[in-house]
């Protein structure tokens, strides 16, 4: 049936849209990160064109129910064939050798109470506040405003130098914000560190503050520094010291009270009272005996020996205390969730934290944003860290989140993600205007939300090799999958 019905060029279109902005597509994906995921387009159109007996387009945008077949996927990564053929109405088993892709797909398909897990995440949010709120609060340099919300902070890898031993900054550039998303270039003073905010890119002109000449250019170049105080030259990385360490040199901050009448946004040089509150993070650190913070070591990879180079030799070294401080606190609030579905959703939206709340996250100079440490397949290791606001900042009387990578944003689309199990749509494009068409009788899960009359689905997820398992014959109407890489299959 497949090779007979399913429309190539119908399918081909979709998949192309959906693989540029996927998660507005299938908001499922945004349970958890995971890469390489296949378009649900691709997948739904290969089900319906072998099941439902209809011309593909014109049963694509319509509720299909196929009740009674078994589908598997045996390599079932992020889950994509095995998400589709449980929303047409499927049994499914799906097989992994990775821990982690069990976890994900099993998260994504069972059901999960949204008004108990929000109520949940509103209890975790709440304690964190309290308890490490004031750590990203600053002073509005406009206004002076003492509880203004910190978005990221910014930091500079810093070397001691190998001749008079003083801190070199490992700056590649002193260009903070490009004039894309705020009026202006802002520019770090090489001197003084202060910052100036300037038309000009190429030729920005003097620091208002202390009249050097401000630069495009920083000192660290393809793996050297020149010391600002005795000219030696300094070679990084060197593993033999250990993690690098870190300057807090700016932050970009909120400030509730400025912002309706304020042009772009709030930058400033961190002032006493923002280093003050880095010590009373390491000291609350230092006084804490974590129950939930693995000190694992780094394993030889091809990935992870780029961490090697960079002395970086266990998990524990790529974040910073404060990060330490939250996500301790985080997993000791979660253990204490009764609920034992949402204790899982919570878990595992404290593992897809992790990948913004760490020292690799790098700071983009035009979207102004934290790039998260898997924005790229790898490990990079920047010379510019950028550190979110762990709790996340919510706008005021609407869900809406203002920057990015903190509690609130993955509570946020957790949200958005399990709200599209219940009520799955489409995007349906004529021209080059596109509309949201509702799937209504359609649903993910191994139960529907609030309808007791609706029997429940099979939904096996092993988190083993689908080699080995053992199925009844003639058990499955359909094996869809995408195979792994190499000669694995």
């Amino acid at each position: 049936m497949i090779e007979r019905n399913f429309d190539i060029p119908f399918i081909a279109d979709m998949a192309l849209r959906e693989k540029q902005i996927q998660q507005n597509y299938r908001p499922i994906i945004a349970v958890h990160k995971w890469f390489a995921r296949r378009p649900g387009t691709l997948f739904r159109g290969l089900l319906l064109s072998e099941f439902s007996g209809r011309p593909l387009q014109e049963v694509f945008y319509k509720a299909n129910d196929l009740p009674g077949l078994h589908v598997a996927d045996p390599f079932m990564g992020g889950g994509t064939p095995v998400l589709e053929a449980n929303r047409v109405g499927c049994n499914v088993t799906g097989f992994d050798i990775n821990p982690m892709s069990y976890w994900i797909v099993k998260q994504e398909i069972e059901h999960l109470n949204l008004q108990a897990y929000s109520k949940a995440a509103d209890v975790l949010r709440a304690i964190l506040e309290n308890d490490i709120g004031p750590l990203y609060r600053t002073r509005c340099t406009v206004c002076g405003l003492d509880d203004a919300h910190v978005k990221y902070f910014l930091w500079v890898k810093v070397k001691a130098c190998h001749q008079c031993e003083k801190d070199v900054d490992l700056f590649p550039g002193y260009l903070l914000s490009a004039d894309s998303r705020h009026p202006k270039n802002v520019f770090v003073c090489p001197s003084c560190g202060e910052l100036t905010e300037t038309d000009g890119r190429k030729n920005p002109g003097l620091c208002i503050h202390c009249a050097t000449e401000l630069t495009l250019d920083g000192p660290a170049k393809r793996s050297r520094c020149r010391c600002p105080v005795c000219d030696a030259v300094n070679h990084y990385p060197d593993a033999s010291l250990g993690a690098p360490r870190h300057r807090l040199y700016a932050i970009e901050y909120h400030c509730p009270r400025c912002k309706p009448s304020h042009r772009g946004r709030f930058f400033k040089k961190p002032d006493n009272q923002d280093l003050a509150r880095i010590d009373e993070a390491e000291s609350c650190w230092s006084r804490m005996r974590p129950k939930y913070i693995p000190d694992d070591e780094i394993p030889t990879g091809d990935e992870t020996d780029r961490l090697h180079r960079w002395g970086y030799m266990h998990y524990q070294e790529m974040f910073n205390n404060r990060q330490l401080l939250g996500l301790e606190l985080s997993a000791r609030i979660i253990t204490k969730t009764s609920n034992e579905r949402v204790r899982n959703a919570l878990a595992t939206n404290l593992s897809d934290l992790l990948r913004y709340q760490n020292m690799l996250c790098r700071y983009d100079t035009r979207a102004l944003k934290t790039l998260d440490i898997f924005s790229i397949h790898g490990f990079p290791v920047g010379l510019i860290q950028c550190e979110s606001n762990f709790l996340g900042i919510m706008e005021p009387g609407c869900n809406m989140c203002i920057g990015s990578g903190g509690w609130a944003n993955i509570i946020e689309k957790f949200k958005k993600a399990k709200a599209y199990c219940d009520h799955p749509f489409e995007v349906r494009y004529h021209g080059r205007s596109k509309r949201i068409v509702s799937i209504d009788g359609e649903w993910i899960g191994d139960h529907p939300n609030g309808d007791d009359s609706i029997p429940s689905r099979i939904a096996n997820i092993s988190c083993q090799n689908a080699a080995s398992c053992k199925l009844p014959n003639a058990s499955l109407d359909a094996v869809f999958t995408d195979p792994p890489y190499f000669g694995r299959v």
